[in-house]
């Protein structure tokens, strides 16, 4: 027979574990963050090594306007999977083993992002293996999110998401796109990236096309 204090006791436990799992996950994203700060200000490193060496800002506005848009760039997509990542663990209130284990790969991901931004970018080339690698990091981070917030989801750890699974994927699925037309056509270079500015769009086109089906 339960007692009213072994009832109440057991509400503690679960409590005090529930309070446990918040602390632990507040901790990883914390961590998380700190990686995302200085992968973001890696990205920025380079440039200003040119700057000190040019001779003046004329000149390294001219010379290193490639370097700086491909900065840019990189800066926006790193805040933009930062925003992603943040959206989905700002829900949860715990985290399991194998979310961990792609937390971890998503970092090593985001950590990529400004030596590929170098190798392949920076610097000026359009090979396809250096501007495969650049982009690829990114799709594979924003794959590795949507995974999460699945096992988020399966492990009752974050409210299921609304929304029609082709919708909550689009960000991945560009990123994919953009993958395979730098590949096929790397004389563009990095300006690929911009086919991520129609994802509000196309969001829209899909929610007004599911809205247009149930009417």
């Amino acid at each position: 027979m339960t007692t009213g204090g072994d009832a109440s006791e057991h509400r503690d436990d679960d409590t005090e574990a529930e309070r446990v799992r918040e602390v632990s996950l507040d901790r990883l994203a914390a961590f998380s963050d700190a990686v995302v700060a200085i992968a973001i200000t890696l990205i920025a490193l380079p440039i200003v090594d040119h700057a000190m060496d040019a001779p003046s800002a004329i000149e390294f506005l001219t010379e290193d306007a490639g370097a700086l848009v491909a900065a840019g760039l990189s800066f926006l997509v790193v805040a933009l999977l930062w925003r992603a990542h943040h959206v989905v663990f700002i829900a949860a209130h715990g985290y399991t083993k194998r979310v961990f284990q792609m937390e971890v790969l998503w970092l090593a991901t985001i950590v990529a992002i400004p030596v590929t931004t170098v190798l392949s970018v920076a610097e000026g080339s359009n090979d396809r293996l250096g501007l495969g690698l650049y982009v690829g990091s990114m799709a594979l981070a924003s794959i590795l999110v949507r995974i999460q917030s699945m096992l988020l989801e399966r492990a009752g750890l974050a409210p299921r998401a609304s929304g029609p699974w082709s919708e909550r994927w689009l960000g991945a699925f560009l990123f994919m796109i953009v993958l395979v037309l730098v590949v096929a056509f790397p004389g563009v270079g990095a300006w690929w990236l911009l086919v991520l500015a129609l994802e509000p769009l196309l969001r829209r086109i899909m929610r007004a096309l599911r809205g247009g089906a149930r009417a």
